[in-house]
């Protein structure tokens, strides 16, 4: 018992360092959600995450993919699972801030029915264009925008994603007109900015791979508050004018609502120890992904500004998925 108190005392003094662990959980594998197909960035987030759960854990953390409806089909099945700390959530900013503001039917509220575990990641979108458009800069785009209103247009992978919002949020702030022109995914998307029929989209560093470095996307600007390691020649939109312009797809671990709180603390300390491992960490930083770690607390409330981000631009653009 004394060994034990102790053991207690440790890992709440020392956080992510000894981690105390309530009872005998785990004593069988955990499940991890994530909603999307495998191969992609919340794949890749979750995987990382898990093997070093695994780890620490000392027992299984296995990634189950559940894609389709934007993420909302894996979402609401984890929703719907035992609150016992076993089965968990990849959650994203489509999942949890972007689809509830252009879904009226999603069948599960991303506050009342999951309780946040950690903010995991978070990969900045950066405003590109082809190499057949004019513009150098963020100011040069503006300006051009201005004079021939609805005459620039911008790709995203679908009506009502995070690319799509990304550009009407931008357009409000700028006062500017675009015209969207929306794909059946990211990769056609890219495509068709590269080859000049589209002039412009939002992309992450990872999504955008080799074309930046290559020069078949020129970056504009940098939706975040401060420059990649990565990327420190793309400035970021305050520095080119737009003081707290910042879009992010951003990558949470979630538990379905009703998980005891002493789980959630522990699944949050196992995660912020997975996330500040050196390879972990790094591998995420090399593909323009910052590690983001934090307490439950931090989460639910940096999720209820980007609820209400999302819902201020859907409704003043007027975008609702049925």
């Amino acid at each position: 018992m004394l060994r034990r108190a102790a053991l207690l005392m440790a890992g709440a003094l020392l956080g992510v360092g000894v981690i105390a662990q309530p009872a005998d959980f785990p004593n069988r594998p955990l499940r991890l959600v994530v909603p999307y197909p495998p191969g992609g960035s919340a794949d890749l987030v979750g995987r990382m995450v898990a093997e070093k759960m695994s780890q620490s854990l000392k027992q299984s953390v296995v990634v189950d993919n559940k894609g389709g409806a934007s993420g909302a089909i894996g979402s609401d099945f984890v929703s719907r699972a035992a609150p016992d700390g076993y089965t968990l959530l990849v959650a994203i900013s489509d999942t949890h801030a972007i689809n509830p503001a252009v879904m009226p039917q999603l069948p599960y509220d991303p506050q009342k029915d999951f309780v946040p575990v950690a903010l995991m990641a978070t990969q900045p979108m950066v405003l590109a264009v082809g190499r057949n458009m004019p513009a150098r800069s963020l100011s040069e785009f503006v300006a051009i925008a201005k004079q021939k209103p609805r005459n620039i247009t911008y790709a995203s992978n679908g009506k009502g994603g995070l690319q799509h919002l990304a550009m009407e949020l931008f357009s409000l702030s700028a006062g500017i007109e675009t015209l969207h022109v929306p794909y059946k995914g990211a990769a056609p998307a890219l495509s068709d900015v590269i080859g000049g029929q589209v002039d412009a989209l939002f992309i992450s560093l990872q999504g955008a791979g080799g074309n930046i470095g290559s020069g078949n996307l020129r970056p504009l600007a940098m939706a975040s508050d401060k420059r990649l390691g990565v990327a420190p020649e793309v400035p970021t939109f305050a520095e080119s004018g737009f003081a707290q312009f910042t879009v992010t797809q951003w990558y949470g671990l979630m538990a379905p609502k009703g998980t005891p709180a002493p789980l959630v603390d522990l699944l949050n300390r196992h995660a912020r120890a997975a996330l500040a491992s050196p390879d972990v960490a790094d591998k995420l930083k090399s593909v323009g992904t910052e590690p983001a770690a934090g307490s439950p607390e931090q989460f639910r409330v940096f999720l209820a500004g980007e609820i209400k981000q999302w819902a201020g631009v859907a409704k003043s653009v007027g975008v609702r998925l049925e």
